[in-house]
């Protein structure tokens, strides 16, 4: 009878054992929380209880073109630090890609900041809400000894904006969803434009045809009824109208930087003449085994009340091996082979999100 009774407490401490160990290596199940604005603010921790332990390891900041996760390096509160290779946005695809990956921000802290519509986001509309889903990888790689002392977990973020209204342009064949967050949107009449130049820079380029290698000249501009400083946050290029679409090409991100200058092509933003008003030119170009011959250009334009340059309000090309700023203040390009950091969007900055298109590119003349 007592090595049966020895037998059954055993019995018992040995499944609360592994009941506690089941716990402790779970992997994160419950949604991003979203406040009363519909901005998410930070995720479930990784337990489901409240102690200190199982406090928040991923924190979720959204801007209006990105979204920027804070992974705590201590990430599953045991006192043993990830490292930042084995963190990333999206499925395995986007692993080796450095704008998925996590870098180090701070003192035990690392950070990933992406494109909304980069490394595998899932876009999903609904009558008030556009939605930018994506999960957070902890994919711990094996030592010599083929053998890991964490388990592989995944986090599900996202970012939620309130729709507002949609953007249209003389040049649109079918004008993009915009959204609002911290920052006001413009209203149906859009103060933002975005037109195709000619060569004199003077007029508007009537024609929609261009051959390869042609000039792409453009003009973004703000005409509101006060003075603001206009920005070019990102610049991507798709053979549809939608944003999303895959393939795509990004020339202006980063919050102003002309990474398309960095390919050693003519791409750049001129010389600013006025504060409202940016123009930057690429090369027509075609995707890579793709038949189809058009492209739509789609632009977030900024414009700010404050007349100055900041990380995240800039305009940069890669000149002679490093960035150069238009607004003659290199030090705010810094930033542009990394991530540009932006704290919270201020409520007087002005944001859409224009297209141009489509545009015929023909290989030979």
């Amino acid at each position: 009878m007592k090595a049966f009774l020895a037998h059954s407490a055993s019995l018992v401490l040995l499944i609360s054992f592994l009941r506690g160990v089941a716990i402790a290596i779970r992997t994160l199940k419950e949604g991003p929380m979203i406040d009363a604005d519909g901005r998410e603010y930070k995720t479930a921790s990784l337990t489901e209880d409240s102690s200190p332990r199982a406090s928040d390891s991923v924190r979720v900041e959204c801007t209006e073109v990105s979204m920027i996760v804070y992974i705590q390096a201590d990430f599953y509160r045991t006192g043993r630090l990830v490292s930042p290779g084995d963190l990333f946005l999206g499925g395995a695809e986007h692993k080796q890609d450095s704008r998925c990956r996590a870098v180090v921000s701070g003192h035990n802290e690392y950070v990933i900041e992406a494109g909304l519509q980069d490394c595998g986001s899932k876009l999903t509309i609904t009558d008030d809400d556009v939605i930018y889903s994506n999960k957070l990888v902890f994919s711990p790689v094996s030592n010599h000894h083929t053998i890991t002392r964490m388990t592989d977990a995944i986090v599900p973020v996202s970012c939620h904006y309130k729709r507002t209204h949609t953007v249209s342009s003389s040049n649109t064949e079918q004008a993009p969803m915009t959204f609002s967050q911290s920052a006001k949107f413009s209203t149906k009449n859009s103060a933002f434009s975005l037109k195709l130049m000619a060569d004199d820079w003077l007029t508007e380029m009537l024609s929609s045809k261009f051959h390869l290698g042609d000039f792409l000249r453009f003009e973004a501009k703000y005409t509101g009824p006060e003075p603001r400083q206009l920005f070019v946050e990102s610049c991507v290029a798709t053979l549809t109208p939608d944003a999303t679409s895959v393939p795509r090409y990004y020339f202006i991100e980063n919050h102003g930087c002309f990474t398309d200058s960095k390919a050693g092509s003519v791409a750049s933003f001129l010389p600013r003449s006025r504060a409202n008003l940016l123009q930057f030119q690429i090369d027509a170009f075609l995707f890579r085994n793709d038949l189809r011959n058009t492209i739509y250009i789609t632009c977030n334009l900024k414009a700010t009340l404050q007349m100055r340059t900041t990380l995240t309000d800039k305009a940069c090309n890669y000149v002679h091996s490093s960035w150069k700023s238009v607004d003659e203040n290199d030090s705010v390009c810094w930033c542009c082979d990394s991530i540009c950091y932006q704290s919270l969007p201020r409520d007087d900055d002005l944001c859409d999100i224009v297209t141009l298109g489509p545009l015929r590119i023909i290989s030979n003349k």
